[in-house]
């Protein structure tokens, strides 16, 4: 179970936890958001998330259950309330639950209407295949061994926004939440490492270098050191060589690329911000390594760079933020997940 808080000075303040937390969450769904618009997927006016973001907010609410379990003095398993949220985000698009699962009840989120498709049958081919089979797949036995697309790895910066843990829990829990849908060592352990940095982001005096040195240790200590080694090549490259930089030529990505290009976009920022100090306007910095991050390697990249770097520096493009159609619910979610989480 994740831990009552009893250790708030290793990370921020309130205020300063509240607002990486929102950054994170309108970062991530505005670089799904500014793809799609980049793509032509968009409809309408604004920009939108896709289905893949909607699971993200997913993965927040069913933390945000457990946790509510938990501050009743109720044990609940994390990652099955995880489960019971991708079954009820399903659900909501219209599809059936499959017969041999459960049958969630319904909370406040369920209820959003910018949550639901205007259509049915939306998201990933591959997440809807491991929910439609009614079987929970655990770490230990993980569904769709073979699979390694990114979407588990977009759906898992919400692990790494629990406060008052240790990062290796912040680890397994992503790690056994992507296990839900995608079985491939390389996905589940990128999704794990994506929202370790994250959490590492959560740190007093935290860079994006140091984040990701400490969540690739981690990777390390669970098993995949070849994984850690590959990313870990990425932050001592100088910018000139990595072959991430190059992008994917239009296919999808795995997990591991998308991973390496949004990271590689977001560390770009850092770097030219350290290098300017107070003269970086990081709120363009940041619109701008999205459209790189999209361009290399499509939404998923996008995703983790603007990620990462709303929970690094919350400075996001305003006239972005104004045009997604779903902050008010990305906004409220936070909200209720800072509430349940932050300690006063």
């Amino acid at each position: 179970m994740i831990p009552e808080p009893d250790s708030a000075p290793v990370f921020l303040s309130s205020a300063a936890l509240s607002a990486k937390i929102r950054g994170c969450l309108l970062g991530g769904a505005l670089g799904d958001a500014a793809a799609g618009a980049a793509a032509g997927t968009q409809s309408g006016s604004g920009m939108s998330i896709s289905a893949n973001s909607q699971l993200a907010l997913y993965s927040l609410d069913g933390l945000l259950e457990a946790i509510e379990w938990a501050n009743e003095g109720v044990g609940a398993d994390e990652t099955a309330c995880v489960w019971l949220a991708y079954l009820r985000w399903m659900r909501g698009q219209g599809l059936p639950l499959p017969e041999a699962g459960p049958s969630p009840l319904p909370r406040p989120i369920d209820a959003e209407p910018l949550l639901r498709p205007e259509g049915t049958g939306a998201g990933d081919p591959d997440v809807l295949s491991a929910l439609s089979t009614g079987e929970m797949g655990t770490r230990q036995r993980p569904l769709n061994t073979g699979v390694d697309t990114p979407a588990a790895l977009v759906r898992s910066a919400p692990f790494g926004l629990l406060p008052y843990v240790a990062t290796e829990t912040v680890y397994k829990l992503a790690l056994d939440a992507a296990s839900l849908t995608h079985g491939h060592p390389s996905a589940r352990h990128s999704a794990a490492v994506f929202a370790s940095m994250v959490h590492g982001l959560l740190a007093p005096g935290a860079t994006l270098h140091s984040a990701a040195a400490s969540a690739l240790a981690q990777a390390r200590e669970n098993g995949v050191p070849d994984f850690s080694d590959r990313l870990q090549a990425l932050l001592a490259d100088d910018g000139g060589t990595d072959p991430a930089g190059t992008g994917t030529d239009g296919r999808t990505p795995t997990a591991e690329e998308a991973l390496a290009i949004g990271l590689r976009a977001a560390l770009a920022v850092e770097d030219a911000a350290d290098a300017a100090a107070e003269d970086t306007d990081l709120g363009a910095a940041t619109a701008a390594a999205l459209r790189d991050a999209a361009a290399a390697g499509g939404a998923s990249a996008a995703v983790v760079a603007g990620s990462l770097l709303g929970t690094r520096y919350e400075a996001l493009p305003d006239t972005d933020v104004e045009a997604l159609r779903e902050r008010s619910v990305i906004e409220k979610l936070a909200a209720g997940f800072i509430a349940a989480t932050i300690a006063p």
